[in-house]
């Protein structure tokens, strides 16, 4: 199921050279002073060719801390951030919702230099504080929907790739669209439409220009005064008091087997999870991708590799981090863990947009991917992050989920959102 692409060793080793010449301050550091080894704090695959051609260049071994999920690797890293650097690797894959909140204090994090032409420029935008940039883009989240076509042919329901999409709106889709086709396929099927309704409401909550905090001074939006927090919240609430959604979302113990057992047809997908789509309904055959949208689409996730200014050895882990966002590196990142490249070479490139993925019935995704993000323009940045956004969020989803577990109405579920709020006790406007 793995298409590996042999990273260009000539390409890596230029970018190695204009890494070493703009961050040394003493001159471009020779043998005797590289590591041994340089560690990666990820929580997904990197390609082991990356890690060697890496070793071939410089000498050094690359080792990845590997973590289970995104969330195990926050925590680390925030606790390592509170002790001076302590346990902390010389490199860290950070992701965007959690991205402001890690670079609370800029001086943790060592400034890197410029590589020019090589991201679409509002990656690198997230990816600096106070125009410094602070890390490398590797990935991007647009956003799509995949789709069981054998759920939804036994269901007598459009199940190409085509028909589906118009069936959830084509290009005029919208959430309430989305919806109701998931009503009209619960009438029909015994399946769920989707995984959980948590999913589609963080995409639409992404499409905010501020969601939870006022971008001009970093502050909360009091969670009872935020209406469009609210009037999302109500209509994925509501909806999922029904058959609309199995209460399984990304990450919960069961949501493999859930795809064995085809309980849903429809999972809401940033580019970044169809590999792990692909790892969980192994087997399962029928699974497909739909370009289209609802809302002219947007983006979910993506990350950026950082290094902490506490570091043995800042110069190598630099060289290391563009060594691992090269456009070769995010071509070799496509093929292993489905994630969409931010950087403009490997989106052009045709072992991206290409490249049939077997999974899904032979579908190039990269360019279905490559075409959602290019429709969803300015959107797929995503709106403001302050260092609240993640813990905020996690209040909102946790309140869909006890709708999903029938512990509380949608009315109850709102006012534990706004009293939990309440309790942080963060400054607001």
């Amino acid at each position: 199921m793995r298409h590996v692409r042999t990273t260009g060793t000539a390409a890596l080793a230029a970018v190695t050279t204009l890494v070493l010449a703009a961050c040394s301050t003493s001159g471009e550091p020779g043998a005797e002073d590289n590591p041994d080894v340089l560690t990666v704090a990820a929580w997904m695959d990197i390609p082991e060719e990356l890690l060697e051609s890496f070793a071939e260049e410089t000498g050094i071994t690359v080792e990845v801390n590997s973590f289970p999920d995104g969330a195990s690797a926050q925590t680390v890293l925030r606790n390592g951030l509170a002790s001076d650097g302590a346990g902390l690797s010389d490199v860290h894959l950070v992701e965007l919702d959690w991205w402001t909140e890690m670079m609370a204090v800029p001086e943790d994090w060592a400034t890197l230099p410029e590589v020019e032409g090589r991201w679409v420029d509002w990656k690198v935008t997230q990816g600096s504080v106070e125009d410094e940039i602070k890390g490398y883009g590797t990935d991007i989240g647009p956003l799509a929907i995949a789709f069981d076509s054998e759920l939804m042919e036994e269901a007598g329901l459009p199940s190409d790739p085509e028909g589906f999409a118009e069936f959830v709106g084509g290009r005029d889709a919208t959430w309430e669209s989305f919806l109701e086709a998931g009503r009209q396929f619960t009438e029909a099927s015994d399946a769920y439409w989707t995984d959980s309704m948590t999913t589609p409401m963080q995409a639409a909550i992404n499409l905010l220009p501020a969601a939870f905090e006022d971008p001009d001074t970093g502050n909360a939006i009091p969670m009872s005064e935020n209406e469009p927090i609210r009037e999302i919240f109500m209509r994925f609430a509501e909806e999922a008091q029904g058959q609309a959604s199995a209460g399984i979302p990304i990450g919960h113990a069961d949501w493999g087997a859930g795809f064995q057992a085809q309980q849903w047809a429809t999972v809401i997908t940033p580019a970044w999870m169809t590999g792990i789509i692909a790892e969980n309904a192994a087997g399962i055959e029928g699974w497909m991708i739909a370009d289209v949208f609802p809302e002219g689409g947007g983006n979910w996730g993506g990350s950026f590799v950082s290094v902490p200014a506490t570091g043995d050895h800042v110069e190598q882990a630099i060289q290391l981090a563009a060594h691992l966002t090269s456009a070769e590196a995010a071509v070799a990142m496509f093929h292993e863990n489905g994630q969409f490249p931010s950087q403009l070479e490997a989106m052009d490139d045709p072992a991206v947009s290409e490249t049939a993925n077997p999974f899904f019935n032979d579908q190039e995704v990269g360019g279905i991917y490559g075409q959602l993000a290019a429709e969803a323009g300015d959107a797929a940045a995503g709106g403001y992050r302050g260092v609240n956004f993640a813990g905020i969020q996690t209040l909102v989803t946790d309140g869909i989920l006890r709708v999903e577990d029938g512990s509380q109405t949608p009315e109850q579920a709102w006012e534990s959102v706004v009293a939990n709020f309440d309790s942080l006790g963060l400054p607001t406007d």
